[in-house]
């Protein structure tokens, strides 16, 4: 259920048009966590906003993908964290080096 919808959001055109560089499209990830972490930490959060979030974080990190080279699909999304951590892996390893913002870490973006 969750890659067809998250096929349907990445089907439609988009109604702004976002950045192609790396380093932006870094940036406008790590913001779609932060919203979704914050949401998160939330007790009183409400279930179709969390979804709405968590959709707009993997539609932004299959844009990444796509523009350093990274074959992804929607589709596969059918176990969202087994696919992020997948993406994430392979986006370190074409040298885009981001972190979670738990950690503290400083983004660096090559």
């Amino acid at each position: 259920m969750y890659s067809e919808l998250l096929s349907e959001l990445c089907a439609d055109p988009d109604p702004v048009r976002l950045p192609t560089s790396r380093a932006e499209l870094v940036e406008i990830l790590l913001q779609c966590r932060r919203r979704l972490h914050a949401h998160r930490a939330d007790p009183g959060h409400a279930m179709a906003e969390g979804l709405a979030l968590e959709l707009d974080h993997d539609r932004m990190l299959i844009r990444l993908c796509s523009v350093v080279g990274i074959r992804s699909d929607a589709t596969e999304f059918v176990n969202p964290l087994v696919e992020r951590a997948r993406l994430e892996a392979l986006l370190r390893q074409k040298g885009v080096d981001f972190c979670t913002l738990e950690d503290n870490r400083r983004v660096s973006v090559v």
